[in-house]
């Protein structure tokens, strides 16, 4: 569809004279500097232009309008940082950040690579940073990352703990102390009112995870384009043995995060796991227990969480344009099955995916609790072969209460039959009592009712019918109670071309 505020993308002339918030060799408050401004073309992808939910209750514009004093260029997280708290930011040694986020309209051109995992003097930091720059050392004694995770292994092996209760002990809380250690480095909150653009081709954010909102700061109101995302690389997954009733390993970073965040809009840009594939990380059990093969690959330790999840009061998202590739657990839209007044609920978490590229995803493409979410013109590419770096597991999940409606997607799935394609094009995870529950806080019985549609779906080059199977399996799950040209005016493309089409512009850097 063409906005009619596309012809608005160019940055305005008064907010070219672009400040970076520099670094002047390692100041811990350092001032925000002036920098060369951008060329034309570089500035091409701006603020404006959102549809999809991003469009509604007022729109997304990010940081348009802002002054030429809160427009910055940053080539590092020290004045990544500095820009987002306006100039106030006090960056530790290790990397820790204290200040106050500026909410006023800003700018900020990304350019070139930054590293989120990084100290003050950005040097990248290792597992081995973490362990000894927190209470893992000082406490529990751990000198060393293979320390720490010799006797973790050691004390939580499926044959000494079992999966009855979550780990504790000795190991566990110095594990959980590392973790805080990375966490407060690459975990960065974004404020509200902010455009975070990419200058040219090559920008990159990289080995963190961007935080949109936090229950007691909510945001609102932020665009990010034209930026790589990759490998929000968790050093201290925890292993949980009660996790589907056998165990998995679970990390903690996405590569954006929206929680207590509204109107947000990302566009042209890309997500992957970078260089260190899950493949590289195999199972750290060799034994097995209780029938169950502890080495296989449902055991691998997960060092990657979603790409962008929205969860909790996350509402009026629209991803569009977007590459994402390489990667296990895509997109979760709610993070539990149990509604509440104050987090995952009927109200919230309405999202738009169009005119994306989703390539050798596993799952989660996406899943779906609570939200409305509307599914349109996507090309999905995987294969179910086994030896694939990232084999193709499911695509769209209805999930408690979650609301799909895709339109006109495309699907292209080797290594397997037919039938197996189409049958891993979707599950369900529905609960009638949690739907009761739902209706007991005071939802509406439409409210909390999972619903699925789909229309126009092409698997490998023909037609399927992907609505009439899942609802005939699962009758908890139910047609249409929401339209989403009720909410927003749109055109789904037709199919013929699409495929082509999306992988020529989605991504970033194609501008």
């Amino acid at each position: 569809m063409t906005d009619r505020r596309l012809g608005r993308w160019l940055i305005p002339a008064s907010a070219l004279a672009l400040v970076a918030c520099g670094s002047d060799g390692g100041g811990t408050n350092a001032s925000p500097s002036p920098s060369a401004s951008p060329s034309p073309s570089a500035t091409a992808i701006g603020s404006l232009g959102a549809d999809g939910w991003a469009s509604t209750a007022g729109g997304t514009t990010g940081g348009d309008g802002a002054t030429a004093a809160k427009t910055y260029t940053v080539t590092n997280r020290n004045e990544l940082l500095q820009a987002l708290y306006g100039g106030t930011a006090t960056i530790a040694a290790d990397g820790g950040v204290t200040g106050t986020l500026d909410a006023d309209r800003k700018i900020i051109y990304v350019k070139g690579t930054i590293s989120l995992n990084v100290n003050q003097a950005l040097v990248e930091q290792r597992a081995d940073d973490f362990v000894k720059g927190s209470c893992a050392a000082t406490q529990y004694g751990f000198a060393s990352e293979a320390a720490l995770w010799a006797a973790y292994y050691a004390a939580f092996r499926p044959s000494v703990w079992g999966n009855a209760t979550i780990v504790s002990g000795t190991p566990e809380s110095a594990r959980a102390c590392a973790a805080a250690a990375q966490k407060k480095v690459v975990m960065v909150n974004v404020p509200s009112n902010t455009s975070i653009i990419g200058l040219g081709s090559d920008a990159r954010i990289v080995h963190g995870n961007l935080i949109l909102g936090t229950s007691s700061a909510p945001v609102d109101n932020i665009v990010v384009r034209n930026v790589t995302f990759e490998d929000a690389f968790d050093f201290f997954p925890q292993w949980d043995p009660t996790d589907s009733t056998t165990g998995r390993w679970n990390s903690a970073y996405d590569l954006i995060s929206v929680l207590y965040a509204t109107h947000i809009w990302i566009d042209r840009s890309t997500f992957s796991d970078g260089a260190r594939l899950d493949k590289t990380y195999p199972s750290v059990w060799s034994e097995t227990v209780g029938g169950v093969d502890y080495r296989g690959s449902d055991f691998k330790v997960q060092h990657h969480d979603g790409l962008v999840d929205v969860t909790k009061l996350g509402n009026l998202v629209t991803i569009s344009n977007s590459l994402f590739f390489n990667h296990d657990k895509s997109f979760l839209i709610g993070g539990t099955d149990t509604a509440s007044r104050t987090a995952e609920n009927p109200t919230v978490l309405k999202v738009t995916f169009h005119d994306n590229y989703f390539r050798s995803l596993r799952q989660r493409q996406p899943r779906v609790r609570f939200g409305q979410v509307h599914v349109y013109n996507n090309y999905y590419e995987g294969t179910l072969d086994p030896a694939a770096d990232y084999p193709w597991l499911v695509g769209w999940t209805v999930g408690q209460s979650g609301k799909i409606y895709a339109e006109n997607n495309v699907f292209q799935i080797t290594g397997g039959d037919t039938a197996a394609a189409a049958a891993s094009l979707w599950s369900v995870s529905v609960s009638a009592a949690r739907t009761s529950g739902c209706v007991g806080l005071g939802y509406t019985t439409a409210d909390c009712a999972a619903t699925f549609v789909a229309t126009g779906t092409v698997l490998n080059g023909a037609s399927v019918d992907v609505a009439t199977p899942l609802l005939a399996k699962y009758p908890v799950v139910s047609g249409a109670s929401w339209l989403p040209i009720a909410s927003y005016a749109y055109v789904a493309k037709p199919t013929t071309g699409l495929s082509a089409a999306i992988i020529a512009t989605a991504g970033a850097g194609k501008f």
